[in-house]
């Protein structure tokens, strides 16, 4: 700051909203830049956020979230920001509260053109109050009408908005409270037709999909069908059961309603809506017969994936666990491998082994875990609490407990007055109703304050404990299922990205045992232990002449296993005792022609590494944050950070 001048910058930010009303940057700037004119201040710099909701908080806006970071650089480029309202920050107090506080404790101030006030005064601070209240209080309004007015719409059979199911159209569009669903003859006909060709010709999906495709019967918006996408719209609700659930409490993936910590919608009940019917229940029961419907049936360890949807391709899509398309074992495919349409382009991103994926992943995890001063970064940075001062906290919660005592104490000795001089009641009820006002204003205030400075408390706790657990986790890692690893993958919210491509497999064509791991897909064992060969051991048995008993089955295994591990040559296999590698040689030959070899991979746990000679995985970005599912309160979301 050169001669007491303050450096300004000011903060744009225009909604989706604001803009179809033609209030676009150009405006905001200009009428921020004559205010900083009009203060004589420095104007040093502008951030905007174009098209932003005012729902969202500051993590999701990319310009303020810059704006933050540069505030907490040293040295500090600016002194002041400028902002047009207060609702420029967030339609809720909390969000502007904590953004003011958070810039208050690093000596930075704001200013707020709507209203000419800033926080460098107390007077400013008042207003500034008053401005957030106001804007919060707006917000829950609109929000809880439209909820209201959209629940008794569906409680009336009357069609909420949004795109309708497929094989259905919305009559009297546009016309307040009269919308309905109905049924939609050409879309309807072509899920009829799915329908025959599924149950009487007995196509499957793909090549029922490819059919409809061929005939010119294409999806809504005039593309080819997917198989996939065939199938939601055959197997939903509205086509099976003529039903739209509003409000729809088993729709996963963040698409359902809000709901309340008894898991019931926040806003209304869930309403079902009847509609037309496509097929009768004959014929749904023959549709369904043909299609299949998923068993139902729990998940067991080999179909878990704990990566799945967490790792991201070079194509864009992300990856999922599944089996491979030849030989066993547990993979990750990427989605763009799949045709967005029958006979679509698909990506030729690689599948990846699952095993050797999630233990490098969960090997930077531990890592992570391993570090409580990072884990307890991370878990602050929920509560906007990084870098800020604790003493500073505990002042601004007593001020404000300070200035809710004595507007309650004023208020006290207004009501001594009145009764004292007999004056009617209704006067002073509206004296004191401005009074009683910013006296709630304040008390919300204070115990927002408190609250924040609590969580901080709890935050440091509860990143203590996932330290606790990691420290459990690395303990037992050798055996700990890929669903208690999913549990804390879910917890740091792990993100892995695909930065290239995956080296070129290189194998052994000569080797017979090197080209039996790459046909079956099968990853290399680590050395057998006790449990494992106690599951080997009836195989070879059952097998070994007498004559050849003499020989140590479990170190020829191990030997084998050795050699596919290291990529040595036969003569070089490490094995202890009396055997020979020209035995362990011969012995997998014997095993390999008769079948016994596959018999014993088949009851060895798929768990271990690659091949020598083939790649283990393409280079990786893992990053992950802490998942606020940890803390006591759902919090603003922190960038993910970096693991390795």
């Amino acid at each position: 700051m050169a001669g007491g001048q303050l450096r300004a910058v000011d903060y744009l930010r225009v909604s989706t909203e604001d803009q179809a009303k033609g209030y676009g940057i150009d405006y905001q700037g200009k009428r921020a830049t004559r205010y900083i004119v009009k203060k004589e201040w420095q104007h040093v710099g502008t951030y905007v956020d174009e098209g932003i909701s005012g729902s969202l908080e500051a993590a999701d806006r990319p310009d303020l979230k810059r704006l933050m970071e540069d505030a907490h650089s040293k040295p500090r480029p600016f002194d002041i920001v400028v902002v047009k309202e207060g609702r420029a920050i967030g339609r809720t107090g909390r969000a502007f509260w904590r953004w003011v506080w958070s810039l208050e404790e690093i000596g930075v101030f704001v200013a707020v053109v709507q209203g000419d006030y800033d926080n460098t005064t107390a007077e400013g601070r008042r207003k500034m109050r008053e401005d957030a209240n106001y804007a919060e209080t707006e917000w829950e309004l609109i929000r809880d009408r439209t909820q209201g007015g959209l629940q008794e719409k569906a409680e009336e059979g009357g069609w909420v908005g949004g795109p309708p199911p497929f094989g259905y159209e919305i009559e009297d569009q546009g016309k307040k409270g009269l919308s309905r669903l109905r049924l939609c003859p050409a879309e309807a006909e072509v899920l009829r037709r799915a329908r025959e060709l599924l149950v009487i010709e007995r196509l499957n999906m793909r090549a029922t999909a490819t059919r409809l495709n061929a005939e010119g019967l294409f999806t809504r918006s005039g593309r080819s069908w997917s198989h996939q996408n065939l199938r939601k719209r055959l197997m939903s609700t509205a086509t099976l059961e003529a039903v739209f659930i509003f409000r729809n409490t088993e729709v996963k993936n963040g698409r359902g309603p809000k709901l309340d910590q008894e898991g019931k919608p926040l806003y209304g009940e869930t309403v079902r809506i009847p509609l037309d019917t496509i097929f009768t229940p004959e014929e749904v029961a023959d549709l369904k017969a043909a299609v299949g419907e998923p068993s139902g049936k729990p998940k067991g360890q080999a179909g878990v994936y704990p990566l799945s949807k967490r790792v991201t391709a070079q194509c864009g899509k992300h990856y999922i666990g599944g089996k491979r398309h030849k030989g066993p074992g547990r993979w990750y495919r990427c989605k763009g491998r799949q045709e967005e349409y029958a006979n679509g382009p698909t990506c030729s991103d690689p599948q990846i082994p699952a095993a050797e994926l999630e233990a490098t992943v969960w090997a930077e995890v531990v890592k992570l875990l391993g570090d409580p001063e990072q884990l307890k970064a991370m878990a602050a940075e929920w509560v906007g609490m990084a870098d800020t001062d604790q003493d500073a906290q505990r002042a601004r919660v007593a001020d404000l407990s300070q200035q809710v005592a004595a507007r309650e104490q004023s208020i006290k000795n207004t009501i001594k007055v009145y009764m004292r001089s007999g004056l009617p009641v209704e006067l002073m009820n509206e004296e004191l109703a401005d009074a009683k006002t910013e006296l709630e204003k304040l008390k919300e205030l204070r115990d927002e304050a408190q609250r924040w400075m609590e969580e901080t408390r709890a935050a440091e706790q509860r990143a203590n404990d996932l330290a606790a657990l990691a420290e459990l986790a690395r303990t037992r890692l050798a055996d700990m299922t890929p669903e208690e690893q999913g549990e804390i993958l879910a917890l740091l919210d792990v993100r892995v990205t695909v930065a290239g491509a995956r080296p070129e497999r290189k194998t052994n064509k000569g080797c017979t045992l090197t080209k039996w791991f790459a046909d079956s897909g099968r990853l290399v064992p680590p050395p057998l232990t006790d449990e494992v060969w106690a599951l080997v051991e009836p195989v070879v048995k059952a097998w070994e002449p007498p004559n050849h008993r003499l020989i140590d089955g479990r170190l020829v295994v191990d030997g084998i296993l050795f050699k596919a591990r290291t990529g040595c040559g036969w003569h070089g296999i490490a094995v202890s005792g009396d055997v020979l590698w020209k035995t362990v040689h011969s012995r997998f030959n014997r095993w390999l022609r008769a079948g016994v070899w596959d018999e014993i991979m088949k009851v060895i746990p798929n768990d271990g590494t690659l091949p020598a000679g083939m790649p283990v995985l393409p280079p990786l970005k893992i990053e992950g944050r802490v998942d606020p599912r940890i803390l006591p309160v759902r919090h603003e979301e922190s960038p993910a950070k970096p693991l390795r």
